[in-house]
């Protein structure tokens, strides 16, 4: 079974490229899109971009048997299914529904459209990648009511799978006098960097630890809107700190060998709409500390690590909206990030047992034949 794929970036490697053995993958070309291809025109034209995120469709049909797509919404006769992390279709007119006090969405044509083609008999399936996820779509289907009952038919959850990452544990555990902490995240700001930071400042006048961090200190401009100025001042300020290594660019396997010399791994973040690093770590017996919006109380329990619970929508989506809010989420993330290293430092007995679930939880709900099979059961049906 041939299997087109649209895109070749890391959610893809993540969630479905040579997930099902037996299946070949095609990576499609972009002009391919009569969307990208109409986008291209009207900026060479124009000069003016057109909004093509969430949508494909064919005006040369290749030769798959399925087109796999990443948020994306196929247009085309093509048998097709789709993988998502937070709902399609992902439009301007969709995807920020949920990031407010109250998630509201306004009915538009082009959405309707949109829930139209899945609804079609060539689409095969939508499939989030959590369970938060799929509650967003089912959020925004309260609005289309004609569609509520063959798209939830058609809605899966298939959590990404993850291999296991050897280490010895064990001898890890047995040396707590430095503890070796690590936090991975690309956006340094979004993922809760500067509260961890002024946490972990605070805490060195008594414990004894190291930090590193792999990050490329992106900025975000929807949710902390910090400036690539004041990316790069944090980013300073903290390769003068002794107790401090910073890592940018590295590849994933650098990544791992560095995760697997660490206790404990940081996820304290403000948005995320999974966590993969989370998986990651556990997967080599490094339990997590992070925070309990969208999916990540679906891959993280204190049985397995450590949860800071954040002010938050109905939908798990943080609050941070206005100023108020902003504050309150900082102070409740500092307060909770505290008492939580100063209970593992003071009692690190815990780590060998949360090492132990964390690595079970990863067999358990992550194992890549489990997600092979589900897979293979929504290609069966084409």
């Amino acid at each position: 079974m041939k299997i087109g794929l649209t895109q070749n970036d890391y959610p893809i490697k993540r969630n479905i490229l040579n997930k099902v053995s037996g299946c070949e993958y095609v990576f499609l070309r972009k002009n391919n899109n009569l969307f990208h291809s109409l986008s291209t025109v009207k900026k060479i034209l124009l000069r003016k971009k057109t909004d093509i995120e969430g949508r494909y469709f064919f005006y040369q049909k290749p030769k798959i048997d399925i087109l796999h797509l990443y948020n994306d919404i196929n247009y085309s006769s093509q048998k097709w299914v789709t993988s998502f992390e937070t709902l399609v279709p992902r439009f301007p007119e969709t995807k920020n529904d949920h990031q407010k006090t109250e998630p509201q969405h306004i009915r538009n044509e082009k959405t309707e459209n949109a829930l139209k083609q899945i609804g079609k008999r060539n689409c095969l399936g939508i499939i989030s990648i959590s369970n938060a996820a799929a509650n967003i779509q089912l959020e925004l289907l309260k609005n289309y009511p004609e569609f509520q009952e063959i798209i939830k038919s058609k809605l899966s959850v298939i959590h990404p799978s993850q291999e296991i990452i050897p280490r010895n544990s064990q001898e890890i555990y047995q040396n707590t006098e430095i503890f070796n902490l690590i936090f991975v995240g690309t956006q340094f700001h979004l993922k809760g960097g500067p509260e961890m930071i002024e946490v972990l400042k605070k805490l060195r006048q008594k414990y004894n630890f190291r930090l590193s961090i792999v990050s490329s200190f992106k900025t975000d401009n929807y949710v902390t809107k910090v400036t690539e100025k004041e990316a790069l001042e944090t980013k300073e300020m903290l390769k003068k700190e002794d107790w401090i290594e910073i890592f940018e660019n590295i590849p994933n396997e650098k990544v791992l060998e560095l995760i697997k010399q660490s206790h404990i791994g940081l996820l304290p973040t403000w948005s995320d709409t999974y966590g993969f690093s989370v998986l990651e770590m556990q997967a080599a017996g490094v339990p997590v500390i992070t925070t309990d919006i969208r999916a990540l109380p679906e891959i993280n329990n204190e049985d397995c690590g450590w949860l800071i619970h954040l002010p938050q929508n109905r939908l798990k989506q943080a609050l941070y909206f206005t100023d108020e809010q902003r504050e309150e989420l900082k102070r409740t993330l500092k307060v909770q990030l505290e008492n939580i290293l100063e209970s593992i430092f003071t009692n690190p007995e815990q780590l060998p047992e949360k090492s132990a679930n964390s690595l079970e939880r990863i067999k358990k709900n992550h194992d890549p034949l489990m997600v092979s099979e589900k897979l293979k059961a929504i290609y069966s049906k084409a």
